[in-house]
């Protein structure tokens, strides 16, 4: 469905302007699409005077509609209802008879009307909200658009509830007082009075209860549907907001799915009970009238009941709203917590966390069950003592009218018992509908605010001159917010030198200076480096340029949109097609050409789908190079005019960035404008010019060469980065001895327009020719991510066990099965002895006046019985309320006991489950089980079993009263009973199935908004902002479909079980004629008002019944993930096995054998046959191109996957033998990205909270952070934001040392953490590894060569298998090998005297560091190392190293000279020891 929305802008004679707006009402028959809907707006806001966007509505006026064959086999049915349908529900009822036979599938499911579609009511609720914002731009309000967005259909709501009261109120005042008393003069005169009055007036109580009936089911359809409609337009409003924001300010994503999984659905309740509350204290009114005409002025006193009651009510509502805000925000904060142990999984197992996390979680859950009591006991007092206000308030009346000396009639008793009751009806809604009301208020002011966030420029003014592709013209901009400042700062390139740090909490300056005074012209078709230090504003530049800074002073001009590749690759849970294409439609040559320039093609024939395959959720599958050259791919194939690239070739390795550098950039971008943020020399010189940045300002421009001779400060920064740039991986090298890298003939001409040609390469025409013959796609290919269990039709009885079990078992069931009893008892108990004085409480006597009988009583108050029968109907309250009040107390410690058993359950095995689970398991699936689906447990459904349990009861009660009344009731007892098993055997699948399509249809909707709130400039610079709003239009679409069908089915029962109850009503109606003489009139009118009284308690009964069962599908997910996760081994018991020793005496001796690794059954090897060892303390390299099996080494020595054969041994024990805890105690790692926690600084460092605060300084002392975290106002517990984003990505590289350090691990592992880093950083880091891990054994997974050039060993992995394994010296005599290439081209000596110049320098600016170091050289230190990475702590030299230093002998005399700063830094083994 498309439904496209127009607003066009058109002049009047008068200058005047007027809107045209496209949206729901008269529909246009279109090929593609079920119809469009347009009408016009005139100034403003005002409704057209015309009933055409009604007519879809005013067609469900016609009584019956027969349905037609459509086309679309899943459009709505309910479009096409009739009257009688339509108010009765009845167009469900083949679905639900469907779901009974076990035909109803997913895709049978129709998605929601085109009037409820989100795409037709955004349109107004858009409009509505522009004029909103134009009209009152200083304080607008949502609340007052919704209303404006509602009022027409509130309005008739309201309209068709006040037929429903005034139906209930006419037939106990007309009706009912008739009939009893129509048997009262048959039971004294023991004759027939006119049989066919009194059938009359069973059938005049027919027709009116079925009037109530169906207009009281014509409330729901028309709100059910108002609700839909609102929160459809809102959500895809509120996502269209967000979508084109800057950014989220201080809102997690977490948060944002948070909104839109919660407060969606509770504006849609509350706009459910608009009718109810609004027309409902209307009913009061007409009550108070009726009592006061026949009870008298002591009807006042049922009045004041009513009155103290509300009182009551209202101050537990406004409690239970302030109890379930409180609760809210601590549920907000725990899925916040959630949502990054879901992320950070990896971690948390690595650093055995989980129990800390557990603490935390179940802490934070103890607090918010806390305010979850509180809430429920208001909850359930308000349930308890709402249902007995009537009986109460006929209490206190009753006894006032009889004591007084008054004389009550059964006709006037039971009369008024009923229209008690019918204002109980009309005001009882009052307290829920005003929790629904605070809750939607509460979600209205979070939405708000969301929509009152800036968006980013998407105007941004065309340049006028045409060769000028960007212009800046003095321009200044600011951040949107702090907490964007400092992600963008930190984004991969801030170091420990320069330290934002932990920004202060207190410090809210929402605007600070991003970029000072930029004026910078960008030509057409050229490539400008940007270059700078930490923190000089190179990001920023680029998210100016696609409109993400808010501009303050000057002007940007572009020349057309920008495809901008953030450094961080975004990656969708798609098909890596789909990740290329991005909306696009297919063009194969381009296609082809950009996986080709991207070095993906051996990356996809390698996968079992091809291009097929499925990623997943972030890439899961994927390794860092292969998402970067996807996200690189995706930005080629949109064939943008302009590129903007933020050091995209950080994460991969020399030899494949230098490639696709040559092959991407210079060749397939060489008609294209592309501005590049780099760090690499090699690249910057290649630039048509360089524009080099400062503290936020462009500080100089030109090309390399100018700016080498006027710009001391680039000249500089060159000779700080010179090293890292000219050095070449080692894993570049061997691509090239693979073959990967000779195909290529350079063709040498200017920079910008030179060509890099493979050789024999084919013209444009015949690439697509070729590339159509790749092996890209295959059929056979699996879904990476599982689908999610949809379950049966109904929920097994296991289900309903194990949450009693959960609850405290069986015999706290019984308690409160025992308690709902005698409440019940109490409640019917009052009205039944009611019956029994009227009875027997008084004499009568019968008198003939003026030729008419009557009957003349002498007054119950005269009667020598009165006390008695007053002191026990009194009596009767003081039970009720006791029994109510237990009842209460009971129910919410049993319903929270099991909604936390329940949690605790499911997050242990979460948080203990393999990390498989996660790899195919989406986070918004996850998350969903602990917002929504325990959002249902904590509050949903302990509502409907309390109401369901109290209902029931009060039904059977009801029934069985009747039935001693007129035991041949019991007849039609039986054909009632069959048709509520048939209703819950038959239907309660169907509404079940809703339910579960309903909870499915969530999950793909959350990870769609999960994503896009990640990708947000990913999406803006591409231009699929409206890809992604349809897309969440669909999938909301498909949701609230199920959502509606889901409700429509629970009315349809409602409907049916109400009308099913009139009939009972009718029965008894016709007994009391029929059999009139037979039984008392104090009796005939108790099972009336029974029967009365059942007509909404039953049908609420049953459905509560079935929605019970539905809400008890969030349960059955819920203890799904307890019970089928599969755990971690032996979790539960933290030391089994063998162990290792303390982690200080721990050898560190590492040793694979055989190890064979496979991810999944259908996956290739990630590793196979390794073999190798590592001594104590040694120092090891670990290098391979992208997706060699360089990162499934650390995750097979933490067992986060398990070997498929062989195995390894720490310190001669066999890991598969240690415990997980311990094991994983024995290591540390540093991860490429490190994460931390919204928390403080000590939680970070100190999870699990077992070290001092000394231990805890010293730690940081020796990685370089003391003096930072001593600068903070609070020290320790500073506060971090979530994922450590007021922290550079270099400080949390080096709180992970400090926690290795903390803990005195003995094997530590750096998984690229340098990668991506500047070499200022880098050396930083280095230094601290040197001081810190001296005696530990340590594995460096590493792009560059310099990472390993001094290490003991290197290991060099190809497709997961070991090409090489061995010391440096060994590696050198191979001839074969790239080291040994390397040397023999001389280019070690090349790179090295650069260092040698530099030092030399330093020798003559700092002569007297330069003299310390001769001295410590001719006293007899030991020998150093070239690039000792690592010094050794025994006094014999390393044969390795040794071996090294006679290769460079030569050099080895001149780099002695080195001071600390250099990369080729020697260090005096004495001094390194002394550190350590």
């Amino acid at each position: 469905m498309d439904l496209n929305v127009a607003l066009q802008r058109t002049s009047e004679d008068e200058g005047e302007n007027q809107y045209d707006e496209v949206y729901p009402g008269r529909i246009l028959k279109g090929e593609d699409t079920p119809g469009s809907i347009k009408i016009r707006y005139m100034r403003g806001c005002r409704e057209p005077k015309t009933f055409a966007r009604y007519t879809s509505s005013l067609k469900n006026m016609i009584p019956l509609r027969p349905f037609r064959k459509r086309d679309h086999s899943r459009a709505s049915k309910v479009d096409e209802s009739g009257l009688f349908s339509f108010i009765t529900f009845s167009w469900i009822f083949p679905y639900l008879w469907a779901a009974f036979k076990g035909r109803l599938s997913q895709d049978q499911m129709w998605n929601c009307s085109i009037y409820d579609a989100s795409s037709v009511n955004l349109a107004r609720l858009e409009y509505l909200w522009k004029q909103e914002l134009l009209h009152r731009p200083n304080r607008p309000s949502l609340f007052r658009v919704i209303c404006l967005f509602i009022k027409t259909r509130v309005c008739v709501a309201c309209f068709v509830f006040l037929f429903c009261l005034l139906f209930g109120f006419i037939g106990p005042i007309c009706f009912v007082k008739e009939l009893i008393s129509f048997a009262e003069r048959s039971h004294h005169f023991n004759t027939y009075p006119n049989l066919g009055f009194g059938i009359f007036l069973a059938f005049a109580i027919l027709i009116v209860e079925t009037a109530r009936v169906l207009s009281y089911g014509a409330t729901w359809a028309i709100s059910y549907r108002t609700g839909i409609r609102v929160r459809g337009a809102l959500l895809a409003l509120l996502y269209k907001k967000l979508i084109n924001v800057r950014s989220l300010r201080t809102k997690t994503g977490a948060e944002v799915v948070n909104i839109f999984a919660n407060d969606g659905q509770r504006l849609l309740d509350a706009i459910s009970f608009i009718p109810l509350v609004l027309v409902g204290p209307l009913v009061l009114i007409a009550g108070i009238i009726y009592l006061l005409i026949i009870i008298g002025p002591w009807s006042l006193l049922g009045i004041l009941t009513f009155l103290i009651f509300d009182v009551i009510q209202l101050v537990l509502g406004k409690t239970l709203v302030g109890f379930r805000t409180s609760a809210i925000q601590k549920t907000e904060k725990r899925i916040n917590l959630m949502g990054e142990i879901i992320r950070c999984i990896r971690l948390i197992k690595m650093n055995t966390w989980e129990e800390s996390f557990t603490n935390t979680v179940k802490e934070m859950r103890r607090n918010e069950k806390v305010d979850l009591r509180k809430a429920g006991l208001a909850q359930s007092l308000t349930i308890a003592f709402g249902s007995v206000v009537p009986v109460v308030a006929a209490v206190f009346t009753f006894l006032g009218f009889i004591l007084s000396g008054g004389n009550l009639l059964p006709g006037d008793a039971f009369s008024a018992i009923t229209v008690f009751f019918v204002m109980m009806f009309g005001i009882r809604m009052v307290p829920y509908g005003s929790r629904y009301f605070a809750e939607a208020f509460a979600a209205l002011k979070k939405i708000q605010e969301l929509l009152l966030y800036p968006e980013y420029d998407q105007q941004i003014p065309l340049c006028q001159d045409p060769n000028i592709a960007i212009q800046f013209k003095s321009a200044t901009f600011l951040w949107d917010n702090k907490s964007q400042a400092n992600e963008i700062a930190s984004n991969l390139e801030e170091t420990s030198e320069r330290s934002p740090v932990v920004a202060n909490e207190q410090n809210n300056n929402d605007s600070s200076i991003a970029l000072k005074n930029i004026t910078l012209d960008v030509r057409k078709k050229e490539l400008l480096g940007i270059c700078g230090p930490v923190g000089s504003g190179k990001t920023a530049l680029l998210s100016a340029i696609i409109g993400h800074l808010a501009p303050k002073d000057g002007s940007l001009n572009v020349s057309g949109p920008a495809a901008f590749i953030t450094q961080t690759p975004w990656i969708l849970n798609r098909t890596v097609q789909s990740n290329i294409l991005f909306g696009l439609p297919m063009n194969r040559s381009r296609y082809y050409k950009a996986i080709t320039v991207c070095e993906l093609t051996k990356d996809l024939e390698t996968m079992k789908a091809g291009d097929q395959t499925e990623i997943g959720e972030r890439g899961v599958t994927i390794s860092g190079g292969q998402k970067a050259r996807i996200s690189l791919a995706r930005a080629l194939f949109a064939n943008c005019r302009l590129y903007l690239l933020d050091d995209i070739f950080a994460s991969l390795d020399r030899q494949v960035a230098d490639r696709i550098f040559r092959h991407a950039v210079l060749e397939m971008l060489a008609n294209k404008t592309v501005v590049m943020v780099t760090t690499d020399i090699q690249r910057l010189s290649k630039c048509d010019r360089i524009c080099y940045m400062d503290g936020g300002e462009i500080k100089a421009i030109g090309t390399h060469n100018e700016l080498l001779e006027k710009c001391e400060a680039y000249a500089l920064y060159c000779e700080h980065s010179i090293y890292s740039d000219e050095i070449k991986s080692i894993s570049e090298i061997a691509e090239e001895q693979h073959g990967f890298g000779d195909d290529f003939v350079k063709i040498d001409t200017p920079q910008r327009t030179q060509k890099f040609v493979k050789a024999g390469a084919k013209t444009s025409d015949e690439f697509q020719a070729s590339a159509s013959m790749m092996n890209l796609t295959k059929l056979d290919g699996q879904l990476v991510m599982d689908e999610e269990n949809f379950g049966s039709s109904t929920v097994s009885w296991t289900v309903y066990k194990r949450y009693i079990d959960a609850a405290g078992g069986r015999w706290i069931w019984v308690i409160l099965l025992l308690a709902f009893v005698g409440n019940v008892i109490a409640s019917i108990f009052s009205t039944a002895w009611l019956s029994q004085w009227l009875k027997h409480g008084h004499s009568q006597q019968i008198v003939n006046i003026s030729g008419e009988l009557r009957v003349e009583s002498s007054g119950l108050a005269k009667s020598e019985y009165t006390n008695y029968y007053a002191v026990i109907y009194g009596f009767s309250i003081i039970i009720l309320f006791i029994s109510g009040l237990l009842k209460a107390l009971i129910f919410v410690h049993v319903s929270l006991n099991a909604a936390s058993q329940l949690h605790n359950r499911m997050f242990d095995s979460v948080i203990h489950g393999i990390v498989h689970f996660f790899d195919i398991t989406p986070s918004g699936r996850i998350l969903n089980r602990f917002s929504k689906d325990m959002d249902e447990i904590d509050v949903k459904l302990p509502f409907t079993a309390e109401v369901f349990l109290q209902n029931s009861l009060t039904c059977m009660g009801y029934l069985i009263m009747i039935a001693w009344v007129f035991p041949s009731f019991l007849l039609f007892c039986i054909f009632l009973f069959c048709v509520f098993a048939i209703s819950i055997l038959c239907f309660r699948a169907g509404i079940t199935s809703f339910k579960r399509f309903e909870n499915v249809s969530r999950s793909p909707l959350f990870d769609h908004i999960s994503a896009s709130m990640e990708g947000i400039q990913t999406i803006h610079s591409l231009g699929q902002t409206d890809e992604f709003i349809e897309t969440l239009k669909n999938k909301l679409d498909l949701n609230s479909g199920a959502m509606f069908m889901y409700q429509s089915a629970m009315r349809w029962l409602a409907v049916w079980l109400d009308l099913l109850v009139v009939a009972i009503t009718f029965i008894v109606a016709l007994l009391i004629v029929l059999l009139s003489g037979s039984v008392t009139p104090a009796d005939a009118g108790m099972a009336l008002v029974f029967a009365l009284q059942m007509s909404g308690i039953f049908q609420f009964a049953v459905r509560t019944q079935t929605e019970l069962e539905a809400k008890m599908t969030s349960v059955e997910r819920v203890i799904y993930y307890s019970d089928h996760i599969e755990s971690e081994d032996d979790w539960k018991n933290r030391i089994s096995g063998s162990s290792l020793r303390n982690n200080c005496s721990v050898e560190g001796r590492v040793v694979f054998k055989g190890v064979t690794l496979r991810y999944r059954p259908n996956l290739p090897l990630a590793l196979d046959d390794i073999n190798f060892r590592i001594e104590a303390k040694e120092k090891v390299g670990i290098i391979g191109r992208t997706g060699s099996g360089k990162t499934s080494l650390c995750n097979v020595l933490y067992r986060l996957y398990p070997l498929t054969s062989g195995s390894i041994e720490i310190d001669d024990i066999n890991i598969a033998y240690i415990g997980l805890y311990q094991l994983r105690r024995a290591m540390a790692v540093i991860p490429q990205d490190p994460t931390l926690f919204v928390g403080t600084i000590r939680f970070n460092i100190d999870p699990n909270n077992e070290f001092s605060d000394d231990q805890i300084w010293m730690s940081l002392e020796k990685t370089y952070l003391k003096d930072m975290i001593s600068s903070l106002d609070q020290k320790l517990e500073s506060p971090v934001t979530e994922g450590g984003r007021n922290i550079s990505v270099g400080e949390r590289q080096l709180f992970c040392m400090a926690r290795a350090l903390l803990r005195r691990v003995r094997i530590v592992i750096l998984d690229e953490a340098t990668g991506s880093l500047d070499s200022a950083t880098e050396r930083h880091i280095q230094k601290c590894l040197r001081e810190a891990f001296t005696d530990c054994t340590v594995m460096i997974i590493a792009h560059r060569l310099e990472n390993v050039l001094g290490l003991d060993k290197i290991l060099h992995m190809e497709q997961g298998k070991i090409v090489k394994c061995d010391t440096i010296q060994n590696l050198m005599e191979n001839e074969n090998h790239p080291l040994r290439r390397l040397l023999d081209d001389q280019k070690l000596p090349e790179i090295i005297i650069p260092q040698k110049e530099r030092s030399m320098r330093k020798m003559v600016e700092n002569p007297e560091e330069t003299s310390n170091t001769s001295t410590n050289e001719s006293n007899g230190s030991s020998p150093v190392h070239i690039h000792p990475t690592f010094a050794e702590t025994s006094d014999k030299t390393s044969p390795e190293t040794s071996e090294f230093e006679k290769i460079s002998d030569s050099i080895d005399k001149e780099m002695t000279t080195m001071s600390n700063d250099s990369d080729l830094e020697v260090i005096n083994k004495s001094d390194a020891e002394s550190n350590c």
